[in-house]
């Protein structure tokens, strides 16, 4: 008997463990208020990011070059721009 109710326990704990991480660690999405970015001319962007405060954008120019722009996300102001060096 004993047995029975300890995995009873241990399953009623496990099961709430994971509702609980299911419910919980849903973040809410973060609205994007900026109505439009501006990058230089020819640069193609390789990849974006964000954090709740900043839109990150990675960009390659025609000989290769690669930045990463970071804008306000409220208005679409250019934060920085910098360059991206790769080791060989």
């Amino acid at each position: 008997m004993g047995l029975t109710v300890t995995m009873g326990l241990g399953m009623v704990v496990i099961a709430s463990t994971v509702a609980f991480r299911l419910v919980a660690s849903a973040p809410a999405p973060v609205p994007v208020r900026a109505e439009a970015l501006d990058l230089p001319a020819g640069q193609e962007i390789t990849a974006l990011g964000a954090s709740p405060a900043e839109i990150l954008v990675t960009t390659r120019d025609a000989d290769g070059a690669e930045r990463l722009f970071v804008f306000r996300r409220a208005d679409g102001n250019r934060l920085s721009e910098t360059p991206i060096r790769r080791e060989d």
